[in-house]
């Protein structure tokens, strides 16, 4: 989730952030739901993740950290790697951006960003080592664009801070 738009609520991830739970198992097949929370800055120059919250509920249950994932040179520039980390394990994400609506406040470089966006599980660590699964889900951004030097909006730039929230709902099998 490295690309414009991806952060998180605030309030969610100083509740959750550092908490990693998760239910232990064998494994099953089953219907599964994401939701979560990326917080992000841009102040360095580079996107920085602050902190980030994912909670997963239906076949497996547990609270845990997104970590986003330099994408590969072959991959399109609609797709974003992250890992799902859970304290038994972590499940490996392809997301695949389907439509992008975006809106700025030139006067005060206030953006939000509406990403719908489909999901494939494509295995993990640990009891993940085989999962598979695929979801649709929706990620909402809000954040602050930095400043050009004529104090115009830049969208060359990192976002100065970037909170998104995301859900999905699909299939887990592991």
């Amino acid at each position: 989730m490295n690309k414009p738009g991806r952060g998180a609520l605030a309030v969610l991830a100083a509740v959750a952030a550092g908490l990693a739970i998760a239910s232990p198992g064998a494994g099953g097949t089953g219907n599964e739901t994401f939701r979560g929370v990326i917080v992000a800055s841009g102040r360095s120059g580079d996107r920085v993740v602050v902190t980030s919250t994912v909670v997963a509920r239906g076949v497996f249950n547990g609270v845990g950290r997104v970590v986003e994932i330099p994408n590969l040179p072959t991959d399109p520039d609609n797709l974003n790697r992250d890992d799902l980390v859970f304290a038994s394990a972590t499940l490996h994400l392809v997301t695949t951006i389907l439509d992008v609506s975006f809106s700025v406040n030139p006067r005060s470089c206030v953006f939000v960003v509406t990403v719908q966006q489909a999901g494939t599980i494509t295995g993990g660590t640990g009891q993940f080592a085989g999962a598979t699964g695929s979801s649709t889900g929706t990620l909402t951004g809000r954040g602050i664009l930095a400043r050009n030097p004529d104090g115009s909006c830049s969208f060359e730039q990192e976002a100065l801070v970037d909170v998104d929230t995301f859900t999905s709902s699909g299939s887990l099998s592991f």
